[in-house]
């Protein structure tokens, strides 16, 4: 058995290490999707035999869900996913026209984020609540921010990036000692912990499908019924008139079943999880001993999320070079159209701008396997030792007239159809797709050197790496991207078209 997991490690195609941002479906679910949609054609508003099918789909689905969170039925509404269901939320909450107070926190989702500032833009005030070194909410603070006019507290129940679990009980006590309605997103502990709404004592309750091997664009959000709100989307009386929009009976269906086998599993994958975590704990360690993991204590944390800081290395380049050898994780950064942000949970906990950029994020779920975990510590050594032969940054500079129009020079840019519809690319450049960068690289010239860019420089790295580890010799990535040669040279990109 030994030998046979060592031949497998050897010549292993790669790993996925990315569970919080999506899961791979799960074969069960995979063939109940298919059913459906092969033999579930009709509306389930309509009052006809299909329609009637369609509908018996939707209510068992519904009493599963309710089932998993020890609900009534009626109090499941299914969303589009995740950021529909927090969305709905608060801007119901909010939606009424009155200037009122939200609390919410520094470390939430972006969807929480980003409709906390909406509402804020709305005139209501909002307080974002930091949280400690150690990730997690003081509840006294929740405490502290209250005010007269508060309408709504919203805390996730297990963050995305750390996978530290807040103290929801406790701040689920002070809500309700002043009759304020609490929102809990627990997209992230939905099937990996129990997860009970009278536990939670929440008014709102939000989760998602594909984070636990379910289809994505499913979610579902659940209200205790107790404090009334304005729906987010009008036009119909589906899900008891309070999110207008024919059903996705077949995604319904499979969140179901991905909620129903998960939390069937979940005690064994907690366990399992564990044990996977303190190899990778005990292995990062050896392999980069100023290692840091943003973590809290044991009990507060989910096993399966590790936020590892690697002093001193860029994420985006540790995120590169796991890549390259088939190993997907993600960065604590978010890449918008010419910037590079260091992650805002990271900085909500006190964390350094230069420390959250030194991060990467190791998420492992119910698929994952102990040569997944073997795999990852292999590559992750040969990604420490520094950057392949060949590869090197070409700072915008000295990316000139000369150089672009060089012979020995061969251009690739990676920038998305859009981006080079807004800004056109160098006359002499390849516009080629980062996506499945290899299929190209037979036909790059080995003679040459190679300049890669994209928008922002990141999607250029990972392109940059492959070329390096395939042979080439003389790849360059420009520094900053696309954006930031025009910015050192406003004028050159008219004079060359």
């Amino acid at each position: 058995m030994f030998l046979f997991k060592l031949l497998k490690l050897l010549t292993y195609p790669g790993a996925y290490f990315d569970h919080n941002a999506s899961t791979p479906i799960h074969p069960l679910v995979r063939n109940v999707i298919q059913r459906t949609l092969e033999n579930c054609y009709g509306n389930p508003s309509s009052l006809h035999t299909q329609g009637r099918i369609g509908r018996g789909i939707i209510e068992e689905s519904r009493k599963t869900i309710a089932g998993i969170l020890q609900c009534k039925p009626e109090n499941i509404l299914f969303t589009s996913g995740g950021t529909e269901a927090n969305n709905t939320a608060l801007k119901g909450i909010f939606g009424k026209g009155e200037k009122n107070h939200l609390i919410t926190t520094l470390i939430e989702h972006e969807s929480i984020i980003g409709s906390s500032r909406q509402i804020e833009g709305m005139g209501n005030q909002v307080t974002f609540i930091p949280a400690s070194r150690s990730g997690r909410i003081d509840p006294q603070k929740i405490t502290q921010a209250i005010k007269p006019e508060t309408r709504l507290i919203s805390v996730m129940h297990a963050n995305n990036e750390t996978g530290i679990i807040q103290p929801i009980l406790e701040i689920a006590q002070i809500a309700a000692a002043h009759n304020i309605p609490l929102h809990v997103d627990a997209v992230q502990s939905f099937g990996k912990i129990p997860v009970h709404v009278d536990e939670l004592n929440c008014e709102f309750l939000s989760i998602s499908s594909h984070k636990i091997q379910g289809p994505k664009g499913c979610g579902a959000l659940y209200w205790r019924g107790k404090h009334p709100w304005i729906p987010l989307i009008f036009g119909g009386e589906q899900e008891q008139t309070m999110r207008a929009g024919t059903e996705g009976t077949h995604q319904i269906g499979g969140f179901a079943t991905a909620a129903r086998i998960a939390e069937a599993a979940r005690q064994e994958v907690f366990q399992k999880l564990l044990r996977f975590r303190r190899i990778l704990e005990w292995g990062c360690r050896k392999l980069f001993p100023s290692l840091v993991i943003n973590e809290a204590h044991k009990h507060c944390q989910l096993p399966g999320t590790l936020n590892l800081t690697f002093p001193g290395v860029s994420g985006i380049r540790l995120l590169a070079g796991l890549d390259c050898y088939g190993i997907s994780v993600s960065i604590g950064s978010a890449c918008t159209a010419n910037r590079i942000e260091p992650s805002h949970v990271l900085l909500g906990m006190g964390i350094s701008e230069e420390l959250a950029l030194s991060t990467i994020r190791v998420s492992m779920g119910s698929s994952t396997d102990i040569i997944d975990v073997l795999y990852f510590l292999w590559a992750l050594k040969q990604v420490l030792a520094g950057d392949p032969e060949g590869f090197s940054y070409l700072d915008p500079e000295h990316l000139t007239e000369t150089r672009i129009l060089s012979s020995d020079s061969y251009l690739i840019d990676l920038r998305l159809p859009h981006e080079r519809f807004i800004s056109p690319s160098i006359p002499t450049a390849k516009n080629l797709s980062h996506i499945s960068f290899e299929r190209y690289i037979p036909d790059i010239p080995k003679n040459k050197e190679i300049i890669l860019m994209c928008s922002t420089g990141i999607f250029s790295l990972g392109a940059g790496y492959r070329l390096a580890k395939s042979g080439h010799k003389n790849v360059r990535v420009l520094f900053g991207g696309y954006s930031a040669w025009r910015g050192r040279y406003p004028e050159l990109l008219s004079k060359l078209l």
